[in-house]
């Protein structure tokens, strides 16, 4: 291609002009489209360097869950309904049981620690890894917890924060610690050591949340909570919330809790199967 089909034909030309001791000097012919081009090329460079830094400033080379999720604060695509989750034995399984648990599709998170019961490497249980394709994928999430899920700071907490959709879905990532104490008001959709039994009292002030503070009116019918614990699930008849016993295929033996027994607690976790969108409160069957 010739240069002035690039436009710079301008650049390469030159003009004689005579000086003051006669003898001829070039002088450079820079069109007005040439340098236009040469304009516009020095700002797109310092304009993408700009950008750069601005990314650099924010730490988004290294991207976040926080980072990933601004545009799915954006959406308007959610329904008005809400998923509220237990985490030890519902979204996740117990600790060393990767190969009893392999066949209900459990992912052993190597050098990640769970510090739920007995303690050890954390495994995301299938409905951990499910929410997305169930109708849960299209609601709010939440965390109602008696645990710590390992405490401030805990690579297990951004796990579990990344497998419930980030702070698209939570719209918060403020791991509220209310002590056992169900009468707390809740500012968060994360809320961590909720007391065993009364995790309705927390749901129901989670909504609360949802509708006063961030403006998101969800009606109770719409809310659906999750819990490997007949005693956390069957509290919630009453109440309006539709509240479902998970990890019903395989139950753990007993661990250190108050008033412990085999089969109180899940074994292997949720399962995708256990994600309906059922109405009412439904415990696992009992075995025959």
């Amino acid at each position: 291609m010739a240069d002035h089909e690039l436009g710079m034909d301008g650049a390469s030309e030159t003009q004689n002009e005579h000086g003051s001791n006669g003898h001829t000097v070039p002088r450079s012919n820079f069109s007005k489209k040439a340098v236009l081009r040469v304009v516009l090329g020095v700002s797109a460079v310092l304009g993408s360097v700009a950008l750069l830094n601005a990314m650099i400033g924010r730490g988004m080379t290294h991207m976040t869950v926080e980072d990933v999720e601004v545009k799915d604060e954006a959406k308007e695509s959610f329904r008005h309904c809400l998923c509220v989750f237990d985490i030890d034995r519902t979204l996740t399984a117990k600790q060393g049981w990767a190969e009893k648990c392999k066949e209900h599709k459990v992912t052993e998170l190597g050098g990640i620690p769970d510090e739920a019961y007995a303690a050890g490497t954390m495994i995301a249980s299938e409905l951990a890894q499910s929410l997305t394709g169930s109708f849960c994928g299209k609601c709010f999430h939440g965390i109602v917890t008696a645990g710590i899920a390992s405490g401030p700071g805990s690579p297990e907490r951004e796990h579990i924060l990344e497998y419930i959709g980030g702070t698209g879905r939570t719209r918060s990532r403020y791991w509220q610690d209310i002590k056992f104490q169900p009468q707390t008001d809740i500012q968060s959709s994360l809320v961590v050591q909720a007391k065993d039994g009364n995790k309705q009292d927390s749901v129901k002030k989670m909504v609360q949340w949802w509708r006063n503070v961030k403006k998101i009116d969800i009606d109770d019918g719409d809310v659906y909570f999750f819990d490997d614990m007949a005693e956390n699930v069957k509290p919630f008849e009453g109440t309006g919330f539709n509240a479902r016993q998970v990890s019903c295929a395989v139950r753990g033996p007993a661990e250190a809790l108050p008033g412990a027994y085999d089969g109180k607690i899940g074994g292997c976790g949720g399962a995708f199967t256990e994600l309906e969108e059922k109405k009412g409160v439904h415990l696992c069957p009992k075995p025959e």
